[in-house]
C-alpha cells in the first residue's frame, strides 16, 4: 500500500514537472521573441514583421522585390504552443535584408545572449503564477 501511494505522489511530481518545464519553455520564448521585436531597428516595421519562430529549421528568407510582411505575433505565439522540452526552435528574419541590419545593430545576437537570464526571468514569472 505505502509502495503505491508513493509510487503515484512520484509519477504525479514527474507530471507536474513537465508541465513546469514547457511552462517555462514557452514563457521564454515568448521573452526572447518579445525582446527581439523590441530591439529591432524600425524605418517601415517590415523588417520586425518579418521574425518566424520555427521548430523546423531557421526560417527562410523570402527573397520577392516587394515583400510586405504582416504582424507575425499570432504566427509565432501559435508556433511557441507546439514547441516541446528538448525540441530546437529557431527564431529568425525573413526579410533578406536582415542580416545587414543584424550586423549593424547585434539586437538578435544581444538578445541570444541574454538566454539564460530570460530563462531564469520566466520560472520566476510561471513560480508565481502558481
Amino acid at each position: 500500500m505505502a509502495d503505491d501511494k508513493f509510487a503515484a505522489e512520484v509519477s504525479d511530481w514527474a507530471a507536474k514537472t513537465i508541465v513546469a518545464q514547457t511552462d517555462v519553455l514557452h514563457e521564454s520564448l515568448r521573452v526572447l521573441d518579445a525582446t527581439v521585436a523590441e530591439k529591432t531597428p524600425t524605418v517601415t516595421g517590415n523588417l520586425r514583421n518579418s521574425r518566424a519562430l520555427s521548430t523546423l529549421g531557421a526560417p527562410s528568407v523570402q527573397f520577392r522585390r516587394k515583400n510586405k510582411f504582416p504582424d507575425p505575433s499570432d504566427a509565432i505565439d501559435n508556433a511557441i504552443a507546439g514547441v516541446e522540452v528538448g525540441q530546437t526552435a529557431w527564431l529568425g528574419f525573413r526579410a533578406p535584408y536582415a542580416h545587414i541590419v543584424e550586423r549593424k545593430h547585434a539586437f538578435l545576437r544581444l538578445a541570444a545572449q541574454r538566454w539564460k537570464q530570460i530563462v531564469d526571468e520566466a520560472a520566476r514569472t510561471v513560480r508565481s503564477r502558481g
